[in-house]
């Protein structure tokens, strides 16, 4: 049930909490350049992305069945670090997205930017766009911000469990406390949201 996931968390935190810090660390960096003695925009920290997780979780005991702003519920079908993680990401992406102060990131790599959604597969191609990082960075950000991965917390789940390398259909199904064959269908929804942004960004960078 919800509740034991939530108490769970609140009994475990030692435990929960520096394996979440190593988390939120390796996504900044992975995702968007947050690099050791950096901070993320607004003055962030990852570990302060940590916290706002937790508390947020903790302040939803007893307000299961209600939208409140700045609070989260678990879902008792879900994994519990799956559930944690995924915020983690959503809590980050969201910081960046709303600040101005993108641009205090340093440039990721290639093989930085490659591995969130297993972009490595696009159409672009060093013709296509010289800085490839930059590319693939700008598809990443298109897939989180698009209106059908917003509004569909299965596919949310799914690049989440993308991101913590579960990458096969039965793990994914036991992971998300879904059948195979709706893991299969989101996995498609997934595919035609990636191809319809890169071919998108594509053309964005032709006509430039």
């Amino acid at each position: 049930m919800a509740d034991d996931q939530l108490r769970y968390l609140m009994e475990h935190a030692e435990d929960l909490v520096p394996v979440l810090y190593d988390h939120a660390r390796k996504l900044a960096a992975r995702k968007y350049g947050w690099r050791d003695g950096k901070t993320l925009p607004l003055g962030k920290t990852p570990e302060e992305i940590v916290t706002d997780v937790y508390v947020s979780y903790i302040k939803g005991d007893g307000t299961e069945g209600h939208r409140v702003k700045g609070v989260r519920h678990f879902n008792s079908e879900k994994d519990l670090m799956l559930q944690l993680k995924g915020s983690i990401r959503s809590a980050l992406w969201a910081l960046l997205d709303k600040s101005s102060a993108k641009n205090e990131l340093v440039a990721r790599t290639d093989e930085e930017a490659a591995r969130p959604l297993g972009f490595e597969s696009t159409e672009a191609t060093p013709a296509e766009s010289v800085e490839s990082a930059d590319f693939a960075k700008a598809v990443v950000e298109a897939v989180n911000a698009h209106p059908k991965i917003t509004a569909n917390q299965d596919l949310q789940d799914l690049i989440a469990a993308f991101e913590l390398d579960v990458t096969e259909v039965e793990g994914q199904a036991e992971m998300l406390g879904k059948k195979s064959e709706q893991i299969s269908q989101l996995r498609y929804q997934l595919k035609g949201v990636i191809l319809g942004v890169t071919q998108e960004l594509n053309m964005n960078q032709k006509t430039i």
